[in-house]
């Protein structure tokens, strides 16, 4: 972001650019806080996928013991490659199969997916 100072219609003087940058950086402080500091609400997979999908960044594979995904797992094996069975408390690094060919891999405790996503 920078600072256009030509588009300012008053007197330039240290003052006046003093508060545009004092501005400038709240602005920025607000950026920085919701990108490190934002804490994202729960939603249940449904929920999720209500409205337009072009506007939402998400995990749409986070839960796999909700509809309709529970019923896309076609295996679930741990990271030695063993099969792991489909219970509500799916617990550990695991790749997941579905039915459409994607696999899902990651830290998964109580059947939602944490961290290390990848598909």
């Amino acid at each position: 972001m920078a600072i256009v100072i030509e588009s300012y219609k008053g007197e330039i003087n240290a003052e006046n650019i003093a508060i545009r940058v004092a501005e400038w950086m709240k602005n920025c402080e607000k950026t920085l806080d919701f990108v490190y500091s934002y804490t994202p609400t729960e939603l249940s997979v449904l929920e999720a996928l209500q409205g337009n999908p072009s506007l939402k960044i998400c995990d749409p594979y986070g839960y796999i013991s909700e509809e309709p995904l529970s019923k896309k797992v076609e295996s679930i094996e741990n990271e030695n490659g063993k099969p792991v069975n489909k219970t509500a408390n799916i617990s550990g690094d695991l790749t997941v199969k579905l039915t459409t060919g994607e696999e899902l891999s990651g830290r998964w405790i109580d059947g939602r997916r944490l961290d290390k996503i990848g598909v």
